[in-house]
């Protein structure tokens, strides 16, 4: 199997190491993986800023070249969908597995948090608008969206993205789904297929 290098994005208010054990299990099946930290952490300065910051590190550690699938957790998740519709990110990715993402937005994002970002995963916000227009910039990518049975974090928990496949798993609560052997094994499983 050709296995595509995997880039492991982060959420808000973590950083790369939040994906340390996801990022092991992968490596035990032989990707070569790579989990950057995109500051500031609480998304204070938006979306597209953590989308640039991204770009930079990939361009940096990878070249113009090399091809990957990215797996983003939360607002990493949108943050991927930004660099892939809006950076041209779509050009170099095979694979958009987003897991626990707001795809339509999160009420929990009106919580009095000076961040832009917290404005921006807002439902029907202007960046989400944005990505939902632009999506066929991905057109040739496969995209997945993956969500827990029960999630507060995300609310809507059941963040349902046209565009992809979309796949429930039998886990509670936002951030045990990047510590799910049945997410890790899907990915694994598509992977292969592919």
């Amino acid at each position: 199997m050709n296995r595509p290098i995997l880039i492991l994005v982060h959420g808000i208010f973590n950083t790369g190491s939040v994906m340390a054990w996801m990022k092991k299990q992968f490596e035990s099946h032989g990707f070569d993986c790579f989990a950057p930290t995109l500051a500031p952490f609480d998304g204070r300065d938006g979306v597209e800023l953590a989308a640039e910051n991204l770009k930079q590190q990939l361009h940096n550690r990878f070249g113009e070249e090399r091809e990957f699938a990215i797996v983003g957790f939360s607002m990493g998740g949108i943050v991927a969908r930004y660099y892939l519709q809006q950076l041209e990110g779509h050009i170099r990715t095979t694979h958009l597995f987003t897991i626990s993402s707001p795809h339509r937005g999160s009420y929990m994002a009106y919580l009095p948090y000076p961040s832009k970002a917290f404005k921006q995963l807002r439902p029907n916000s202007e960046l989400l608008v944005l990505l939902d227009e632009t999506a066929d910039t991905m057109s040739e990518l496969s995209l997945f969206s993956y969500c827990a049975k029960l999630d507060y974090t995300v609310s809507p928990s059941r963040s349902h993205w046209p565009v992809a496949v979309n796949k429930q798993f039998n886990v509670y609560l936002h951030m045990s789904m990047i510590f799910s052997q049945q997410v890790v094994d899907d990915i694994l499983k598509t992977l292969a297929e592919s």
